[in-house]
């Protein structure tokens, strides 16, 4: 019976010996697999916000960053706090971006709220009051807010809701605060690689009109009215950087990431499918973060200006968004529909004053063209 037990103890001992093995061996092989997965997946898709802003002290700048409440605006707000900036939260919802703002932002005595409603030019008036009122100087701005997958909607304004939020809402906005930008002021506009599948017939490239930018809901879908918002932005950036020609203003557009999962796929169960069966194989929000901070951040880009960005690398936007001649008309055609809705002491001297000439984009000298494109 002694023998027995002596040999069953033994055997039970060896067991544990061999299950300690095969415990530490899966261990080990688990740890190097997700080491090996992050090395790749900071290979492909870059690193993240944090590792392009580390080492920055921005105590001295303030940024102001629409939809910083989630997601990737959320990321930015954490980094450039990090860094010591006075970072402007311009959100819908302020109490909600300051819970989770006390909750991820490690000196939050230095964020500030704003209520924005972007569904809405009023909201939008009263926002940029606020921060005229209470600003001196803004430093960065980062158009940062979007909406996507929604059903057509119609907002206070009468306009689609897709075009308004993403493109209309800010610009609006920017255009307000013009007057407290700091005299180096750096605009980065966050804008899309979907831009590129926009098309246009050729008789709205050359008299767009309302309904071209703010789709009617016979011509809805909510991939095109998001698509045609970020190809404004761009054009918009080349307008901006046309008009900041000869100051020290510049204007930046930033493509985060492909199939990024936030929040801006919740509308619809499809999308959010499809951006969590990507997730593996794109960025991570972190990630997503870096291209935009690089581009609002980086000293590499000083007096640089209407240039689009994807993985913190120069690249060529669509022949479309690049035509100079197609942004003043489309920067003509956003003022008629922001002049149709506010009163005239609600707008802005920028967005109040003459229509640019277009005779002007044929009498550009080759060299003046080089210099605007640096």
């Amino acid at each position: 019976m002694l023998r027995f037990v002596d040999r069953m103890a033994t055997v039970t001992t060896r067991n544990l010996i061999l299950n300690d093995k095969v415990r530490a061996f899966s261990s080990s092989k688990v740890k190097s697999l997700v080491e090996n997965y992050f090395d790749l997946n900071f290979r492909i898709h870059g690193p993240t916000g944090e590792e392009v802003t580390k080492g920055l002290d921005l105590k001295d700048k303030t940024c102001l960053i629409t939809g910083a409440n989630s997601g990737v605006g959320l990321e930015m707000t954490k980094c450039l706090n990090l860094c010591g900036c006075t970072v402007l939260m311009a959100c819908r919802n302020t109490y909600a971006a300051s819970v989770v703002a006390k909750n991820t932002c490690l000196k939050p005595d230095s964020l500030r709220l704003y209520e924005l409603n972007l569904a809405s030019l009023r909201s939008v008036r009263k926002c940029s009051d606020d921060l005229l009122n209470k600003e001196k100087k803004i430093d960065i701005v980062i158009l940062n807010a979007g909406i996507f997958g929604l059903p057509w909607t119609e907002t206070v304004d009468k306009l689609e809701i897709t075009f308004q939020v993403n493109y209309l809402s800010q610009y609006y906005l920017l255009m307000n605060i013009e007057d407290i930008l700091a005299d180096n002021a750096r605009v980065v506009i966050i804008s899309s690689e979907s831009h590129r599948y926009v098309t246009l017939p050729f008789n709205e490239i050359l008299t767009p009109t309302e309904e071209t930018l703010s789709l009617p809901k016979n011509k809805y879908s909510s991939i095109k009215a998001y698509n045609i918002s970020k190809l404004c932005g761009i054009l918009a950036m080349h307008n901006l950087g046309y008009r900041w020609l000869n100051t020290k203003k510049t204007v930046i557009s930033a493509h985060p990431g492909s199939f990024v999962k936030t929040r801006l796929c919740r509308n619809w169960w499809l999308y959010e499918a499809i951006y969590t069966g990507m997730k593996p194989f794109t960025k991570t929000i972190a990630q997503a973060a870096s291209t935009p901070l690089y581009c609002a951040t980086s000293s590499d880009l000083n007096g640089l200006s209407a240039i689009y960005y994807k993985n913190c690398e120069r690249c060529q936007e669509s022949d479309l968004a690049s035509n100079l001649q197609l942004s003043f008309r489309i920067n003509d055609l956003t003022k008629d529909i922001i002049r149709d809705r506010v009163t005239m002491s609600e707008l802005p001297v920028s967005l109040s004053d003459t229509r640019q000439k277009h005779d002007v984009e044929h009498n550009i000298e080759d060299s003046l063209l080089t210099n605007y494109s640096n």
